[in-house]
């Protein structure tokens, strides 16, 4: 089967065409590019209609600068009733530009979409505003594994409500890739404390231990006060089973930055004595203790009060 054969373009001249084989629920028709066939209000309509009764469609693309938002409001609705699970919308487009409610509506409308794995708003210009709607309307997400906002103008305050988000909320969201976005100091330590907070052991343990990455080039988001914390941290994250996992992972980093201990018996022994306590009713809590191997005797000699 040609790729060409799995795409249909809904652009002038072939409107019918395309809505006829979205209509038929054709089972070789995956993805769906939608052009300026939302120009007009007859075939908008008969597109949504089409569109309720398919199953066999996966991405949709909407390609078009700028969309009668009235007939855009009628496909997205449709779409509900699909299995799409990838929506990619822009370059360019305007359709998260505007201001307050109607951001709102149709974030809304994006983010709700039942099977919805991934969201790629490419240098779709939704400035801090709409990245602030988003992260918003994906606090309780548990669908949306991807969320792509390259080249965005996102800038410290988008990238704070992402951390804020990522740090206290969704634990659905596998990758978010950040590049191009203007974020200097202040956002770029947001986003590492989403992942790595080593302020206190109960914020390292707060942090998302899902996430696996912010970016497609690194260096186009961090600068190298945070890059080692975010790269090993999503590192650890990536190659954990559980939660529990990953934080044991970015304690052993924790405790070598801030003291110098590493996670061994035989160092950890040396800790001065005020901090041993909170550390092991910590680790006993948060930590997976099958990972500290040569560790793991000693600790819970210790946990359980009796002699080494």
């Amino acid at each position: 089967m040609n790729r060409y054969d799995r795409i249909a373009t809904a652009t002038a001249g072939t409107h019918l065409d395309v809505i006829r084989r979205v209509d038929s629920n054709d089972p070789f028709l995956e993805e769906l590019a939608i052009g300026d066939i939302l120009d007009d209000e007859r075939t908008a309509t008969l597109l949504a209609k089409a569109l309720r009764g398919n199953t066999n469609l996966r991405r949709v693309m909407f390609r078009q600068y700028g969309y009668d938002m009235d007939h855009f409001h009628t496909v997205l609705s449709a779409l509900s009733d699909t299995n799409v699970s990838k929506i990619s919308v822009g370059p360019q487009s305007q359709i998260l530009q505007y201001e307050g409610s109607y951001a709102m509506a149709v974030g809304t409308q994006l983010i709700s979409l039942h099977s919805l794995t991934k969201l790629d708003l490419n240098a779709c210009h939704i400035g801090p505003s709409g990245a602030i709607v988003l992260s918003a309307l994906l606090a309780d997400n548990d669908t949306l594994k991807e969320l792509h906002l390259p080249e965005n103008e996102i800038g410290d305050e988008g990238a704070v409500a992402v951390a804020h988000m990522l740090k206290n909320k969704n634990r659905a969201l596998k990758e978010i890739v950040l590049d191009n976005n203007g974020i200097m100091a202040h956002g770029q330590l947001a986003l590492r404390n989403a992942i790595f907070d080593d302020s206190s052991f109960e914020e390292l343990a707060r942090s998302n231990h899902v996430l696996q990455s912010y970016f497609y080039n690194p260096r186009s988001v961090f600068g190298k006060p945070v890059m080692n914390d975010i790269l090993l941290s999503h590192a650890a994250n990536l190659r954990s089973k559980s939660a529990k996992a990953a934080v044991t992972k970015k304690l052993k980093r924790m405790l070598y930055k801030k003291y110098r201990v590493n996670l061994n018996f035989e160092c950890f022994l040396r800790m001065d004595a005020v901090f041993m306590p909170l550390v092991l009713g910590w680790m006993a809590q948060k930590c997976d203790i099958q990972m500290m191997y040569e560790f793991k005797p000693i600790l819970l000699n210790l946990l359980e009060g009796r002699e080494c």
